[in-house]
């Protein structure tokens, strides 16, 4: 969901890409009602969150390793993630929302439910709800439900900054032990396991371990695969299959990631739309299932809701996303840093 510039020589593109259309699809059959694509007892979409989280932590190191600077670092960290996140929010409370709200216009404009959803541009706490929207729809009122995660990846981005400040990043044994007593904790002793902030955050982490342990495997990635999957069938095995996900799904996305394959590779060649996907892929199906109905056929509906994501998402990146971006371009830093 968030990185940086980049060469385009690997497959980075294709799996954020994919992992964006996985969220869209178990999205889909859960606001038509129905169960959600299940794989290693979770569903589609959180595994695609998974992994999401797993790519940002291993691309979002590699940014601040070749530009430790925090005022930088936050700055590019902004403008990957609020310009997006703020026109979808804005589109839908005045635009989509007085479009189909049940109240009139002027009731919609004073309710109390409008006001706060504007403060989902402080991206800290996430508001769902605008006054009579959707309120017929078989997932009742939600706009945005896909939002949930920006606030914990922005958290992760602090923890990060925090990490790189007092020269954590910089110990890459002191970084990995840190995140390995984290994990102990999480699994082991947490009193709520299904504490969302926690879980995802090793996911990112995981993915700044392996940013940071480069060098020591990308000569032999397969060993380094072969080496996850074996502990994560080892610990499927005994029952820990909480655990041996943290192994595998880092690894496997990183691995596919930092490949350059033939086609895949030139994914984002007319355009970064994952995140786009992710940010509107929530109010377009809504939107789609409020015109069509509940009634409508589920495939026919969810191409639908897909190719109208994907314009959304290519119009995002190229008239706001990327606009954002190209402001990198003024931030101050030494000669010989390199461009991120």
């Amino acid at each position: 969901m968030n990185t940086v510039e980049k060469s385009r020589q690997n497959n980075f593109d294709f799996v954020r890409l994919s992992a964006a259309f996985a969220v869209l699809i178990s999205h889909q059959f859960a606001l038509n009602a129905r169960p959600e694509p299940v794989l290693f007892h979770r569903n589609l979409g959180t595994l695609a969150v998974l992994i999401f989280f797993s790519v940002s932590g291993f691309l979002v190191s590699q940014s601040w390793r070749q530009d430790p600077h925090a005022l930088r670092f936050l700055a590019k960290r902004f403008l990957r993630v609020w310009p997006g996140l703020a026109a979808v929010t804005l589109i839908a409370a005045f635009l989509l929302g007085p479009a189909i709200s049940s109240l009139n216009v002027k009731a919609y404009f004073a309710h109390p439910e409008f006001e706060s959803f504007l403060l989902n541009l402080q991206v800290w706490k996430i508001r769902f709800f605008l006054p009579g929207v959707f309120k017929e729809n078989s997932y009742p009122g939600v706009v945005n439900g896909s939002f949930w995660t920006i606030p914990l990846e922005v958290n992760c981005y602090v923890l990060l900054l925090a990490a790189g400040c007092l020269g954590i990043m910089a110990k890459k044994w002191v970084a990995v032990l840190a995140i390995i007593i984290c994990g102990i904790y999480y699994f082991g002793f947490a009193a709520d396991p299904t504490d969302y902030q926690y879980h995802y955050a090793l996911y990112f982490f995981a993915g700044v371990s392996l940013d940071l342990y480069r060098r020591a495997w990308e000569n032999s990635p397969l060993y380094l695969l072969a080496g996850a999957c074996a502990i994560s069938l080892a610990l499927l095995y005994f029952g820990a299959d909480r655990v041996s996900m943290l192994f595998l799904i880092p690894v496997v996305a990183i691995y596919i990631g930092t490949r350059s394959t033939p086609v895949l590779s030139n994914i984002g060649k007319y355009g970064d739309i994952s995140y786009g996907i992710y940010i509107y892929a929530f109010p377009v199906q809504q939107t789609t299932l409020w015109a069509l109905g509940k009634d409508f056929p589920f495939i026919p509906g969810l191409v639908i809701a897909a190719m109208a994501t994907t314009f959304c998402a290519f119009l995002s990146w190229h008239f706001v996303e990327k606009n954002a971006l190209r402001l990198k371009s003024y931030l101050v830093r030494p000669e010989k840093s390199p461009t991120l």
